[in-house]
């Protein structure tokens, strides 16, 4: 056997912390997903960077947040000096391969990809959205999109999980540490998969959300015309159980299995010296708030993700841990499971101590940030700035054009209730505002400015005249 430390980062897209078995879910079925948890640690309380695609994976594969990487919404490309994972683990040896869903390749690539494998990653395993229209043909791209008399080997997916078996087989027994990424597209739309995915969900209802009545009052003028957009389609009528997606739902189910095919592949080639990580890159409000999808909003549902890891010799089979961890967390904690050095312009903190001893906090909080949906996109209100801190207990949303968000999770899990004006919290909610934008200080987040400090709330915190952060910073 190797003595060397493999990685393996599994990753899906628009799946959210509860539509796992493991997670509470009633009606999802993820035998493979909760497997996987119950030999590994299952987190709690893991949070993107962004409710958005590319955003969120800019942090995840490049230990940047969005603003700082350059890819701060979708079709928005990385800045040229920025380095991925995959130039990270290449320098230190590791051979690498990504496959499946990158969607970090800006305008050029759009939604599926240009087929050309970013450097750091070698083109012999790249598998994209544009790699896949190749391999099935432009007919066969069109039948996987419709989702209609699909067998499981003309899914996107299953190519995925095929390929990523491939390179487990030839890489298991190298001289060399690997890093493999295999990213799903599942189960974000169009959700296709074989038919037997559908029926196994339809006439199924989900359990009643009491934040699908919120009506949305009190809250931004941005997520009442989200709503609008979607056209009311999240709304659940009062006093009714909501109806599942049968192709949604039924796509979760299928990735799961697709999951399921490359763990077996590591427990057969590779289980003693391989580091599992599995996430998503987003939620889905799934009719929660009656909205749709994602977007400029930092409700739960979007932002609290599912996160396994499964370290041999490290964790505890059956492991939970409920601290707040974030997506980016993960590259300096794997750079340091993998045993290299992290980058000195990560921007996360190494959580390798949460693996061991769950119960001890490595922070207080999370950050989010949200720039707008798409750089094409004229809908969904265009540019809308967000910046978000989520404490144990608390979470206040700063909506830089509109109004801003206070919620007390203790007492409104659903964040029904906006407590911006309460004065009840108003020394709460001033504390995390000034960590708001320490943190925006600490990391010079280019959109800082006053107009993050002066809040109706607050008119007298205004940015003092000659303030630079960078001098605070450094001294």
């Amino acid at each position: 056997m190797s003595n060397h430390t493999n990685i393996v980062f599994i990753m899906t897209d628009t799946q959210r912390y509860d539509m796992l078995g493991v997670n509470g879910s009633t009606f999802c079925q993820t035998p493979h997903l909760d497997r996987l948890a119950a030999g590994g640690m299952n987190f709690h309380a893991a949070y993107t960077t962004t409710p958005l695609c590319t955003p969120a994976r800019a942090a995840l594969f490049t230990g940047l947040y969005a603003t700082s990487s350059g890819a701060a919404a979708n079709q928005i490309s990385l800045f040229e000096n920025v380095r991925n994972m995959g130039q990270v683990y290449n320098d230190a040896g590791f051979v690498t391969g990504y496959i499946g869903k990158w969607h970090l390749d800006g305008r050029e690539g759009g939604y599926y990809g240009t087929g050309r494998a970013p450097d750091g990653f070698p083109q012999q395993w790249w598998y994209d959205g544009k790699q896949f229209r190749i391999d099935v043909g432009d007919a066969g791209f069109e039948k996987w999109k419709a989702g209609d008399d699909l067998a499981a080997t003309e899914c996107w997916g299953w190519r995925v999980a095929d390929r990523a078996e491939r390179f487990l087989q030839q890489h298991s027994q190298a001289d060399r540490p690997f890093y493999l990424v295999v990213s799903f597209d599942e189960p974000h739309g169009p959700c296709s998969a074989p038919q037997k995915y559908y029926d196994m969900y339809r006439g199924t209802k989900r359990p009643r959300a009491a934040n699908m009545d919120d009506s949305l009052e009190n809250k931004p003028a941005v997520h009442r015309a989200f709503e609008e957009y979607y056209q009311h389609r999240g709304r659940v009528p009062a006093g009714e159980d909501p109806g599942n997606s049968p192709k949604y739902y039924g796509c979760n189910t299928f990735v799961d299995e697709q999951i399921g095919r490359v763990i077996q592949a590591v427990d057969r080639f590779c289980p003693d010296n391989t580091i599992v990580v599995y996430t998503s890159d987003h939620g889905d409000h799934a009719g929660s708030h009656g909205l749709l999808a994602k977007g400029p909003t930092m409700y739960e549902e979007t932002i609290r993700v599912p996160l396994i890891i499964r370290a041999p010799g490290m964790t505890q089979p059956g492991a939970t841990c409920d601290q707040l961890i974030s997506h980016i967390d993960l590259a300096p904690t794997l750079c340091r499971l993998a045993g290299i050095d992290s980058p000195a312009a990560f921007q996360g903190r190494d959580a390798t101590a949460l693996l061991t001893e769950p119960s001890k906090p490595i922070c207080d909080e999370v950050y989010l940030e949200y720039f707008r949906f798409g750089l094409p996109h004229h809908t969904r209100w265009g540019f809308q700035p967000i910046k978000c801190i989520r404490t144990g207990r608390y979470k206040l949303v700063l909506n830089l054009l509109d109004t801003d968000e206070l919620y007390d999770l203790q007492t409104d899990p659903g964040e029904s209730v906006s407590r911006i004006d309460d004065p009840k919290l108003a020394t709460i909610r001033n504390e995390l505002h000034d960590r708001l934008l320490a943190w925006m200080d600490a990391r010079l987040d280019p959109l800082r400015g006053n107009g993050w400090w002066q809040r109706p709330w607050r008119p007298d915190k205004v940015m003092p005249p000659r303030y630079d952060p960078a001098k605070k910073v450094s001294g």
